[in-house]
């Protein structure tokens, strides 16, 4: 069985568990895989009265042992809370690689409690499956059915972002990276980008920053005498103006919440973090943990749902980029 998704555990005192517990009682998403220490689930579920068929998977059996009609669980031994939910992105990862799964949705987790208590190199998922899966660089991908946003730098400190993107090497390949994404993974056969500039008002030609004159630009006549279409430096408010969102395919910004804010507000919780460039296909969706609304009635599934549909997407597209370079 190769259609199935890995979901990975997050947090599970979050909203993440949650809502996809009412997917899955609603029939919405199937054939999925949830990473996580059994010990710990059974606990959950017991706490909040919830009652679901389980299946333990057992991968070292010659057939997957995977039952329809049951929360198939792939359980691994963990210490705490933090512990399952780092060991759940790896052995999800795995499961990918060997062609179990077709994708892996990250449910949320606690940034902040995987560094204090597991790894303090842990930034975030976008670099950790960068890591794992040996790649210099990787793409996060904000997709929303109205648009495509996606910023160059991800989680750093902004005193930190000019010095990283003077690297001119660094923003000519995420740029570079991002457009063989959309062409591969989005079936963008011409993909038309946009950047902003890092200053307010793209600099205003070098009176309140350099960075635009002297490092964007440069990248953006590189990019176009490779034949890809990308216009800019802009001002980073002028960058979804209507006019804009019909003419581009992709919005590229500089930073992290340059690119977040607008997005989320589009979106309204609806969409999708995929990050770009890796072997695997992983997505996740745009909220956090979100204690404050368990329990809620008023939680939107839309944001795990697309993440799920989107991982089928983004599988079917490779399929038939594979397939036309075995015919040429």
């Amino acid at each position: 069985m190769t259609n199935l998704t890995a979901v990975t555990i997050g947090d599970i005192n979050g909203i993440g568990i949650e809502i996809l517990i009412k997917l899955l009682k609603k029939n919405k998403i199937n054939k999925i895989i949830l990473f996580t220490n059994i010990n710990f689930l059974k606990i959950f579920l017991k706490k909040r009265k919830i009652n679901l068929k389980i299946n333990l998977l057992d991968e070292k059996s010659k057939k997957l042992n995977y039952k329809n009609g049951y929360l198939n669980i792939f359980s691994y031994k963990a210490k705490n809370n933090e512990e399952n939910t780092y060991k759940s992105l790896k052995f999800a990862y795995q499961f990918c690689i060997k062609n179990i799964c077709i994708g892996i949705i990250t449910l949320p987790l606690r940034k902040d409690l995987i560094k204090d208590k597991i790894d303090k190199k842990f930034i975030g998922h976008t670099e950790y499956f960068q890591n794992l899966d040996k790649k210099k660089y990787s793409n996060m991908i904000l997709f929303n059915k109205k648009i495509i946003i996606s910023p160059i730098t991800t989680h750093i400190k902004v005193k930190d972002i000019s010095k990283a993107i003077s690297n001119k090497t660094l923003l000519y390949n995420q740029i570079k990276n991002l457009n063989k994404t959309l062409k591969i993974d989005f079936k963008i056969t011409k993909p038309k980008l946009i950047i902003s500039g890092l200053n307010p008002h793209a600099g205003e030609s070098g009176k309140i920053g350099r960075e635009e004159i002297e490092i964007i630009t440069p990248v953006v006549k590189s990019l176009k005498n490779k034949k890809i279409l990308i216009d800019g430096p802009i001002s980073p408010d002028g960058m979804l103006i209507k006019s804009n969102m019909k003419k581009y395919d992709c919005f590229i910004f500089i930073y992290h919440d340059q690119a977040l804010i607008p997005f989320k507000y589009i979106s309204q919780f609806s969409g999708v973090n995929y990050t770009g460039n890796l072997s695997i296909i992983r997505v996740s969706p745009d909220h956090g943990t979100a204690y404050n609304l368990i329990g809620s009635k008023n939680i939107s599934n839309l944001s795990l749902l697309n993440c799920y549909n989107l991982i089928k997407k983004i599988k079917k597209n490779r399929k038939i980029n594979d397939k036309s370079k075995k015919i040429t």
